[in-house]
C-alpha cells in the first residue's frame, strides 16, 4: 500500500529551508531534507476557504498546514491570511521506489513567502535546521559534504539554475523495471545500484557501490545478482558506467553471485583480500578461471574520490576477509556487512569471530565517518547504528553469560532469549550464541564471573 505524504519547500529570495535528520531516525537519518510527513489516514476533506490553500486536495493541504505546525511551530495558514505567502505551487511527486518495503507518494509544494522567518526547529527529529542560498547548498552537495534524496537534489539544482521555476520533471528516480538496476546517488560520488540478491532476510537487495574519479579506475563493489535475468539487466544498467575492477568485499555469496561472469564479460579483475580470494577459489572448481586477481590489502589506495584517496580497511569478525572502504577523511565508510540497515548481523561458522567482529565495529566508531554505507539498507548519518549494534552484541552477551552460569544449555538460551524469533531464523541465531559462547570461553568470562 502506498501513503500519502507532503513536503514544504519554503523559498525566501535566493534561500530555501531544510533540516537535517537525526542520526538516529529510522527513515533516511542523516539526510537532509524538507519539513513535512505523512498525510493521517482521518485527515480532514473540508477544503480551506482560503485562495492560496484551495487549488490542491484538502488532505494534502490540511496535512501541510498540520505539519508545520507541529515540526517548525509555523501556522501557515495564519501567514497565508495574513498574506505573507506570495506564492504555493506543487513542484513535484516523488513516489518511493517498487523495491523498498514502506512506500509513499510525496508531493512537494514549493512556498514562496514574502519574509523569512525564524522556524523553531522540532530537535527530536531534526539535529539541525536552517536557511541556505541555494547555490552554497548545490556547491556543498557537489563537495560531498551533503546527503539527500533524489528529488531533493533535484530541487537545489534547478533552483539554483532558476529560483521561479515552478515544475520539475522528471521529478523522482527514473528507471526502467524490465531492462534496468536502479543507480541511486545520496552522496556526490558514492553511488550504488539496488541489486535484487539471494540475502538473508529482512532483506533482498545488496548494495553494489560505484567509485571512482573521471581519470581514476572505477571500482564496482559487490555485484551479486540473484538469477541470470538480473545479471542482464546489471549489465544493461553498466553500459554507461562500465567499471574497470570489480571489488569484493569477502566471500559470502550475496556479495560475488555472478561477480566472476561480469567480471569475464566486460574483461576486468576481481580485487579481493586474500582470504576472500582463497575462498572463492575454493568454492567451486573454475570459479575465478580467466579472471586477472589483485589482492588487497589494510591501506592500500583503491581510487580517488572528489579527489582524495579511498584506502582499504579490514574488518575482521563477521567474516575473515572483510574490506571496508573510505576515504582518510572519514566523509564516509563503506563497512559491508560490520552492521544492517534492519536486523542483526549473523557472524557465521567457521569465518566469523564475534571478538573480531565487536573489535571491528569499535575500530570504526572510534574513527567516527560522517556516514556509515552498509551492504544492505540505505546509507546512515554518523556512528549511532554502529554504537546500538555493538551496545546489542555486549546486551546478548551479558544475558548468554548469565543463562550459561545458571547452567542452560544453548537450545535453552536460544529459547529464553530469542523467544519471538521466526523460527526460520533459529539456525542463524544459534550461531551467533555459540560465538558468544565461544568468546566467552576464550577470554575466561566463565570462571572469572564464577570467582
Amino acid at each position: 500500500m502506498i501513503r500519502q505524504a507532503v513536503s514544504a519547500i519554503f523559498v525566501y529570495e535566493d534561500e530555501i529551508f531544510l533540516i537535517k535528520r537525526q542520526d538516529y531516525m529510522r527513515a533516511f537519518p542523516g539526510y537532509h531534507a524538507f519539513p513535512g510527513g505523512k498525510v493521517d489516514r482521518d485527515e480532514s476533506h473540508e477544503p480551506y476557504d482560503i485562495p492560496l490553500l484551495q487549488k490542491y486536495p484538502a488532505p494534502l493541504m490540511r496535512a501541510l498546514c498540520r505539519e508545520m505546525q507541529e515540526e517548525l511551530d509555523f501556522d501557515l495558514e495564519k501567514i497565508v491570511l495574513q498574506g505573507g505567502v506570495e506564492q504555493i505551487c506543487e513542484i513535484g511527486i516523488a513516489k518511493t521506489p517498487h523495491f523498498e518495503s514502506l512506500r509513499f507518494q510525496s508531493h512537494y509544494f514549493k512556498i514562496v513567502l514574502k519574509q523569512r522567518p525564524d522556524f523553531v526547529t522540532d530537535r527530536q527529529e531534526a539535529s539541525w535546521g536552517g536557511w541556505k542560498k541555494v547555490k552554497v547548498l548545490r556547491d556543498e552537495h557537489e563537495q560531498g559534504q551533503v546527503m539527500m534524496v533524489v528529488p531533493t537534489i533535484k530541487v537545489v539544482h534547478e533552483f539554483s539554475r532558476d529560483m521561479g521555476v515552478e515544475r520539475i520533471e522528471p521529478f523522482n528516480l527514473v528507471y526502467d523495471t524490465e531492462k534496468e538496476i536502479p543507480f541511486i546517488e545520496p552522496l556526490k560520488g558514492v553511488g550504488y545500484f539496488v541489486v535484487p540478491s539471494n540475502t538473508l532476510p529482512p532483506h533482498k537487495n545488496t548494495n553494489a557501490l560505484y567509485l571512482g574519479d573521471p581519470g581514476s579506475p572505477r571500482i564496482l563493489v559487490d555485484p551479486s545478482p540473484e538469477s541470470e535475468l538480473e545479471f542482464e539487466k546489471f549489465c544493461y544498467s553498466l553500459q554507461d558506467k562500465i567499471p574497470d575492477a570489480i571489488l569484493i568485499t569477502h566471500h559470502h555469496i550475496d556479495h560475488h553471485e555472478y561477480a566472476a561472469d561480469l567480471a569475464r564479460h566486460f574483461g576486468i579483475p576481481i580485487w579481493s583480500s586474500q582470504k576472500t580470494q582463497e575462498r572463492l577459489q575454493q568454492s567451486q572448481d573454475g570459479y575465478l578461471s580467466g579472471i586477472e586477481l589483485k589482492t588487497i590489502r589494510e591501506g592500500d589506495v583503491l581510487t580517488q574520490w572528489l579527489g582524495k584517496n579511498l584506502l582499504a580497511f579490514e574488518l575482521l569478525g563477521h567474516d575473515d576477509g572483510l574490506i571496508g572502504i573510505a576515504p582518510q577523511s572519514m566523509e564516509w565508510f563503506l563497512v559491508g556487512d560490520l552492521i544492517q540497515e534492519q536486523g542483526t548481523v549473523v557472524i557465521k561458522e567457521p569465518e566469523g569471530d564475534m571478538k573480531l567482529y565487536m573489535k571491528s565495529l569499535q575500530r570504526v566508531i572510534d574513527l567516527n565517518p560522517k556516514v556509515i554505507i552498509p551492504s544492505h539498507g540505505i546509507p546512515m548519518g554518523g556512528i549511532f547504528r554502529l554504537e546500538e549494534t555493538l551496545k546489542h552484541r555486549l546486551q546478548r552477551e551479558s544475558q548468554i553469560l548469565e543463562l550459561s552460569l545458571q547452567g542452560k544449555n544453548q537450545e535453552e538460551i536460544l529459547q529464553t532469549i530469542y523467544h519471538d524469533l521466526d523460527p526460520g531464523l533459529h539456525p542463524l541465531a544459534m550461531q551467533n550464541i555459540r560465538q558468544h559462547l565461544k568468546k566467552l570461553t576464550l577470554e575466561n568470562a566463565f570462571s572469572l564471573a564464577g570467582a
